[in-house]
Parts: C-alpha cells; structure tokens; sequence
C-alpha cells in the first residue's frame, strides 16, 4: 500500500480525522502493515503494550479469557492505552476474521505527538466513547443483578 492510501485510511478514524494531510503522511509512514488469519492472537492480557492498531479490513474480538469486552471493526483502534502508559495489555486482541492492520508503535507515535494535538484529542475522544459504553453495561448489569 502506498503512502497516499495509507493516510486516506487513517483519515477515516476518529482519532485522525482532524489531522492535516502531511500529518496523516507523517502516521503513514510509520504505520507498519500486517495481514492476519482469522483467529490470531494479535496480542494477549498481560503482554507488554508498545504499539496500537488500525483496522483496515476485518474485525478483532477484544476480550479477557472467555468474556467478550468489544468486537472492533474497519476504521476503528485498539491498543490505544498501551500509546499513553507503559502497562501491561489488559485484554487479549484475536482476529475474528481474516485482517489488515496497521501497527504504529509507542516511540514513533510520541514522535509525532508531540507536533500534533489533534491525535491525542482523538484518542481521547475515542476511550471516552469506550468507557461510557462500558458504563452503560455496568450500570445494566448491576440493575439485572438488583432485581428480585
């Protein structure tokens, strides 16, 4: 895949979607692209985190053992809080079909954060989505477990 192509994917998530053009060249050309079979484990709970991912095509079960937690799809992120600290992964991430991803690692992603607010914004806004969808469920869960 080319550069150009690369970034017009990019630009479609909503962590880069207010990224300029040579911004979004300066991701892609960091972004290292992998292709995986159905059911890899593209990391696992417990790994060390230094990278996060780009769903180009496919989808990926983020999930802690047997308990699923999201199932992910073009144009969305995971990994992303292994971006922002040096903790361990907290779930497990498996292709649920055939995948094309793009990987950007911790170092060069902090590179060019540090130019580009737009990014952290973006990420930002995407793990507060994940958390309040995340409160809707517990707050679910805890209303059914309440019930008589």
């Amino acid at each position: 895949m080319i550069l150009i192509e690369k970034g017009l994917l990019l630009k479609k998530s909503q962590i880069f979607e207010n990224c300029s053009e040579t911004d979004l060249l300066e991701i892609a050309a960091v972004c290292e692209e992998r292709e995986e079979e159905k059911n890899i484990t593209v990391f696992a709970k417990g790994d060390d985190g230094n990278c996060m991912y780009f769903i180009y095509r496919g989808e990926v079960l983020i999930h802690d053992n047997n308990n699923r937690l999201a199932v992910l799809g073009e144009n969305e992120i995971f990994g992303e809080l292994s971006l922002l600290d040096f903790e361990r992964r907290s779930a497990s991430a498996t292709t649920a079909t055939d995948c094309y991803l793009l990987k950007i690692d911790q170092e060069s992603f902090y590179d060019i954060l540090a130019s580009n607010t737009e990014i952290l914004k973006g990420i930002m806004k995407t793990i507060c989505r994940r958390l309040r969808e995340q409160d809707k469920i517990n707050a679910e869960l805890i209303r059914l477990n309440e019930q008589p």
